[in-house]
């Protein structure tokens, strides 16, 4: 996934967790659950687990957009 990721233009894809890398434009909406799990919401309603790590860098990468 490492390699992967490096392959990919970074303006366009962020990883959200060690098994996801997804299109920035493809981000709806972040929510931490009331358990404290973190859950990056796709604008097709796909949810996926994003973990505490990527999801901090994923909350300042979307806040300079």
């Amino acid at each position: 996934m490492s390699r992967l990721e490096t392959q990919l233009d970074p303006a366009h894809f962020v990883r959200i967790h060690r098994s996801f890398i997804v299109p920035l434009d493809r981000i709806e909406e972040l929510k931490v659950s009331e358990r404290g799990d973190y859950e990056v919401a796709l604008r097709d309603r796909t949810r996926l687990a994003s973990s505490r790590t990527y999801y901090r860098r994923l909350r300042k990468r979307l806040a300079g957009r």
